[in-house]
Formats: structure tokens, C-alpha cells, sequence
């Protein structure tokens, strides 16, 4: 069978694509800083729950549920943008992970729970078990490992054809060689942000030990994350690896741009220079955002280009959208504003 016939054909959109691709990456970059201050900060919240650390396990499960929240929200947009312009590509991929995938709802919620049940275990004593943060950063590298899955194999269509030899209609992408690097990637740069997470909260109520130890991981983190980052350029397809060396000049310049960031990530966390690592750390993070939708879209081109979606014009409902968001944005720095005024915690 010739995995081109299961494509579907993409869906009309009513604004032109560049402006879906755009808020893609935009919103995406903004939901992966969100999750990566849960599971990277919920890390180091575990492997500080005993002894002298214990103080920055407490700080950290105060925020953990709330910053969970936040990043369940904003994960929408970029999920909701991704199946407008590759919406053929990405439903296929959920469909051919089946249960695997449906099974993400249930661990969200899970972890969701975990980490309040951690956070309502202070002021108990030190001695409190850290179970529920365990299970819930188990949870939360599930639903990691599961997303990474449903990313290759929408990358792929080669790879659809398992669904038809699997017997319980299940099937992940285990044999890609750019899953693991991809989700070793992302997961450890999980580990940096929420070392910088912990740093600005260290801060913002000044606390040094909270500070210290946050930009220590920020820096060895992203030095580790350096290398998982080569392993997943090299695991690229050669076609495709070329691409970002040198035969295709934008995305070159954003691998190159990001490099440098991450290494400027690296000196201003060993001078211990918050906010100026924290700036960085978020341009680091948005020029990765582009470096991804490169990889994606040079997987996809085979097959499809954005350019190939049929457009009928009506811009109201971006312009419904842009308003909804400016609204809701403003909200939520309201919200936010209030539960940490109201819990002691501006």
C-alpha cells in the first residue's frame, strides 16, 4: 500500500496559513515554558523533600498545581492551531496511537491531583512522603513520552501502515530513531526552566538558597541538554539534518541563533545572573519553537506543504480570536495577581 493514499486531503482554512503557523509556534513556545516549570521544578521538588533541601520542596509544591493549570490551558492554542494547518497529518497519528493516546486525559489528571495532594501535605512534617509527587511526575513523563510518539509518527506517514498488522489497534512509533532524542531533549530542557523557576521564585522572595540552587541546574542542565540536542540532529534523516547545516539558510540561522543562546544560557547562569538567564532562557526556548517547525516542516514535504491548504477568506474569526485572547490574558495576570496576593505569596 502507498502510504501517500492515507493522507487525507487538508481541510479549507479562512485566513491565510502563516498567520496559523505563527500563533502555532508562538503559543506553543509559551505552553512548553509553562511544562517545563512543572516537571523540571517537580524534579527538583523530589530530590529536595528530605533534608537540608526540604525548604525549596516546600516553596515549590505551593506553585506546582497552579503553574500545572496554566500549562494545561495554554497547551490548547497550539494543539487547536496544529490541527487547523496539519490537522491530516496529526489526527491519524492520535487514531493510530488509539488507547495510548486517549489514556493522556486520565494521567493529566492524575499528576493534576498528585501535586495538590503534595502541596496539602505542608505544614505536615519533613518527614511527609513524597509519593504523590512521584506519581505525578511518573504521570507527567507519560503523558511527555506519549506526545513525543503522536509528534513522529504525524511525521511519518510510512509509519501508518503498522495500524493495519496491530491486533489491539494500537501502536506507537518505538522504532523512529528521533523519538528518544526528541523526548530526552525536551525533558531536560524541562530540567533547566525549572531550575530558572525555582531561581526567580528564590528571587522574587529572597531567598538565596532557592536561587542558588536553581541557576545550578539551569547551567548543568542545559549543558547536558546541549548534547541530547546533537543526538537528535544526527538522528535526523541526512536529507533533513543537511538542512539546518547549511542547505537551507533560515533554519541554519535559527539552529546557529539557538546554540548560541543556550551557551549564553550557560555563562549567565554561572554568574548567577537571574533575570538577564531568564530572557535569554525565553528566546532559547521560542527560536527551538521555529527549529521545530522546520523539522516539521521538512518531514512533511514529501507530501504537503502549507502553501497546497485551500484558502477562503473571512477574518473574523482570527480577529474573534485576538480579541478573546487579549481578554483572557489580561484575566489570568488578574487571577494570578489575586491567588498570590491572597496566599501570601506576591
Amino acid at each position: 500500500m502507498n502510504p501517500a493514499s492515507l493522507i487525507p486531503a487538508p481541510a479549507v482554512i479562512p485566513v491565510h496559513w502563516a498567520w496559523i503557523d505563527i500563533l502555532l509556534v508562538l503559543t506553543f513556545a509559551v505552553h512548553i515554558l509553562f511544562m517545563n516549570t512543572v516537571f523540571g521544578g517537580g524534579v527538583i521538588a523530589l530530590l529536595n523533600a528530605r533534608g537540608k533541601g526540604e525548604p525549596i520542596a516546600r516553596d515549590l509544591s505551593r506553585l506546582l498545581p497552579s503553574q500545572l493549570a496554566l500549562t494545561i490551558n495554554f497547551g490548547v492554542a497550539p494543539l487547536l492551531f496544529l490541527q487547523v494547518n496539519y490537522g491530516h497529518f496529526d489526527y491519524p497519528g492520535s487514531v493510530i496511537m488509539g488507547g495510548w493516546w486517549l489514556a493522556v486525559i486520565a494521567t493529566v489528571l492524575m499528576a493534576y491531583y498528585g501535586l495538590y495532594i503534595y502541596d496539602f501535605k505542608y505544614p505536615s512534617p519533613p518527614t511527609a512522603t513524597p509519593l504523590p509527587l512521584m506519581a505525578a511526575l511518573l504521570m507527567l513523563l507519560y503523558t511527555g513520552f506519549m506526545f513525543s510518539n503522536n509528534m513522529t509518527i504525524m511525521l511519518r506517514p510510512e509509519a501508518w501502515l503498522q495500524y493495519f498488522s496491530s491486533e489491539n489497534g494500537m501502536g506507537l512509533n518505538l522504532s523512529d530513531p528521533t523519538l528518544y532524542p526528541r523526548f530526552l531533549h525536551f525533558m531536560t530542557g524541562a530540567l533547566a526552566v525549572g531550575g530558572l523557576f525555582l531561581a526567580l521564585v528564590g528571587r522574587k522572595r529572597n531567598k538565596e538558597q532557592l536561587s542558588e540552587t536553581g541557576m545550578r541546574w539551569l547551567t548543568r542542565a542545559t549543558m547536558v541538554n546541549l548534547g541530547f540536542g546533537l543526538w537528535f540532529l544526527i538522528s535526523l534523516p541526512q536529507n533533513i539534518m543537511l538542512q539546518f547545516m547549511g542547505g537551507h539558510g533560515l533554519a541554519t540561522a535559527t539552529l546557529m541563533t539557538g546554540i548560541a543562546l543556550a551557551g549564553a544560557v550557560i555563562w549567565a547562569g554561572a554568574k548567577k545572573m537571574v533575570l538577564p538567564a531568564a530572557i535569554i532562557t525565553v528566546l532559547t526556548v521560542l527560536v527551538m519553537a521555529v527549529s521545530r517547525h522546520f523539522v516539521r516542516m521538512f518531514f512533511l514535504a514529501p507530501h504537503f506543504t502549507v502553501q497546497d491548504i485551500p484558502i477562503v477568506p473571512d477574518y473574523s474569526p482570527l480577529i474573534m480570536f485576538l480579541i478573546s485572547l487579549v481578554v483572557v490574558l489580561a484575566i489570568c495576570v488578574w487571577m494570578i495577581a489575586t491567588f498570590r496576593k491572597a496566599e501570601g505569596r506576591a
